[in-house]
């Protein structure tokens, strides 16, 4: 009988110490959210933690940091290749008598860089604004003609012709 139990608690107790060694990463009572804040001319990604139960703190020494807490920073790269890079929009009214408005589909969360362009390639007007989801341009001085507009906001791009009447 005593070989029974002895049987028994060894092989309970090597079952339990193979599972022991498992590293897991798990955050337990937390909440937050993640934002993209536009400020002096910047784009900030804040990410937020409800139930922080932890110092947070980051040491460096020899070109090593060290970070405690729930949130760690992610280190990425950007990869345009394979990433959906057109940026949605609608250009009204085209053909245009002396204004055009650019409406965009999706959140425009960075400064945005415009560039108006003959059919020769000569830029007309560069100009950057602020994050808006709607811009207007005054294009009444230039001639009766076609033109491209090239929009950029970080890796997403709009190409479309315009038409001056």
């Amino acid at each position: 009988m005593p070989k029974k139990y002895l049987f028994f608690i060894v092989f309970v107790c090597v079952f339990h110490l193979s599972n022991a060694q498992v590293l897991r990463k798990q955050t337990l009572a937390s909440q937050g959210s993640s934002h993209v804040v536009f400020a002096d001319n910047k784009s900030y990604y804040i990410i937020e933690s409800i139930g922080q139960a932890s110092i947070i703190n980051t040491f460096n020494a020899n070109n090593h940091s060290l970070r405690q807490g729930y949130i760690q920073p992610v280190s990425a790269s950007i990869v345009v290749n394979g990433f959906n890079t057109d940026f949605k929009a609608v250009i009204f009214p085209n053909p245009y008598s002396s204004e055009v408005q650019i409406k965009f589909k999706e959140p425009v969360i960075d400064i945005l860089q415009v560039t108006i362009r003959d059919v020769l390639g000569r830029i007309i007007l560069s100009q950057q604004y602020d994050p808006l989801q709607l811009i207007t341009l005054n294009l009444s001085h230039l001639t009766i003609g076609s033109y491209l507009v090239h929009i950029r906001m970080r890796s997403k791009v709009l190409k479309s012709k315009i038409i001056k009447r």
